[in-house]
């Protein structure tokens, strides 16, 4: 099949599928979770900080199953694998509508951390690298684009329920969807690599295909002994603890701020709207300029954004934050998985990704109590934000040092060793965010807020 968009190839199917366990999965069982936040709270009488923890064990119990789904995955049948996962996502998800003490959600939490370890990331990110090679970069981005759509959907949805119905009747009613919509697809419609249908990467010829080095890979225990893995691991540490320390905790900041929970709602919608965006692009640019260069940029826009957040009381700042945050929140979701093929190759990915994914659910256990915390101490989420800014440069720091010791060709012909970029044009933006501050100083202009 010389024409890799025929819709003969099964490669495409499961970006399909894998979109939808994305949208599920994460767009609405992750990205919704703020709305439920000041309800809970306010109702149970939780401090932030307290409640913001019942995150952390789920990403901790994540962290300990994010391995083990890997090896499953490499072993069993992917589908069994998967279906268990997101049953599991569903109705655990649905119990924490049941919870009246602190101790409740921590112990639910261990259950939703497993369940999301085997229901989207990893086996969705395997079934990409595996299908795909030149069009690697743009498949992982649509697949990821779910994650947003998702997130734009379920907040004001969700946020509407819980004013409607309440925020118990609100995790019943997405917990059914997370295991009514996601456990079909998974078992229907996945498949681990394109053997399994009979075809190659791409559906390109099988002669090109072994020129592009497939099965080339190192072990875990040898990708463990380099310099890569770990440059790569604190990158996606540090992302992670920025992505959920500002997301998980924006909702209530608007509010404190005196927006309405609605126009909140609507800005996270906004964000995530526009991650869609983001994905696609960074998808393209990793495709035909490599992944260093899209490492680089992505972050530079996604720490510009966060100061941005420092003069979110107007209402024309929030939106921009919105639209500059959900772009270069990108880096997140897309750049893991493509770093780490570029790094171990695709022989263990499964494994190796799952060990990975560690450093994911590290940082996210890290990134919402740490916002909480650092908000019952000192009334104030800016310290926590200057924070996150800082890390996005440290990021793009570490990713490029990264990605110019990858061994692997993540696409044909491209090593993604950073050559096509400098490294100073990272320290030449430092001087630029906090310059943000100023811009925000203006009078403020409320009456935009009714358009949301």
């Amino acid at each position: 099949m010389k024409n890799s968009l025929n819709v003969g190839f099964y490669g495409w199917y499961i970006v399909a599928a894998g979109f939808i366990l994305n949208f599920i999965g994460i767009g609405i069982a992750f990205n919704a979770l703020g709305i439920f936040f000041k309800p809970v709270v306010e109702e149970l009488g939780f401090s932030r900080g307290d409640f913001s923890m019942y995150f952390t064990i789920a990403a901790l119990s994540m962290t300990f199953a994010a391995p083990v789904i890997g090896k499953l995955i490499e072993k069993f049948n992917i589908r069994i694998v998967v279906g268990i996962s997101t049953t599991l996502l569903g109705i655990s998800f649905a119990l924490l509508s049941q919870c009246v003490t602190i101790t409740h959600f921590y112990i639910l939490s261990i259950f939703v951390g497993i369940g999301h370890a085997g229901s989207h990331i990893i086996p969705v990110s395997t079934m990409i690298n595996n299908w795909f090679r030149v069009k690697r970069g743009l498949a992982m981005g649509i697949v990821f684009t779910a994650t947003g759509l998702g997130g734009m959907i379920s907040n004001p949805v969700g946020n509407w329920l819980i004013i409607n119905y309440g925020w118990r009747e609100t995790y019943i009613i997405l917990g059914a969807i997370i295991a009514l919509i996601s456990t079909p697809v998974a078992l229907f419609f996945l498949k681990k690599s394109p053997e399994e249908m009979g075809q190659t990467p791409d559906g390109l010829p099988e002669a090109q295909r072994q020129q592009d080095g497939a099965l080339e890979g190192l072990s875990l225990g040898e990708f463990a002994k380099t310099g890569t893995f770990w440059l790569i691991a604190f990158t996606v540490l540090l992302i992670n603890i920025v992505n959920v320390g500002v997301q998980q905790h924006l909702i209530p900041y608007l509010t404190d701020l005196g927006h309405s929970s609605i126009f909140a709602a609507n800005i996270m919608a906004l964000y995530l709207g526009m991650t869609v965006v983001g994905k696609l692009s960074l998808g393209m640019i990793s495709d035909k300029k490599g992944l260093s260069t899209g490492l680089v940029l992505f972050c530079l826009i996604l720490s510009a954004s966060i100061m941005l957040l420092l003069g979110a009381n107007l209402v024309w700042v929030a939106i921009v934050w919105g639209i500059f945050y959900g772009i270069g929140n990108a880096v997140q979701t897309v750049m893991p998985p493509l770093m780490t093929a570029a790094g171990a190759g695709l022989k263990h990915f499964a494994l190796i990704y799952g060990v990975m994914a560690i450093s994911q659910t590290i940082g996210s256990g890290i990134g919402m109590p740490l916002s909480g915390y650092i908000y019952d101490s000192t009334k104030s989420y800016h310290p926590a934000f200057l924070l996150y800014a800082i890390m996005c440069l440290l990021t793009a720091f570490l990713g490029y040092l990264a990605l110019k010791k990858a061994a692997f060709s993540y696409r044909q012909g491209n090593k993604g060793d950073g050559s096509e970029i400098k490294g100073t044009v990272l320290f030449n933006f430092i001087p630029l965010i906090w310059k943000v501050k100023k811009l925000t100083a203006s009078p403020s202009s409320q009456g935009v807020e009714s358009c949301l």
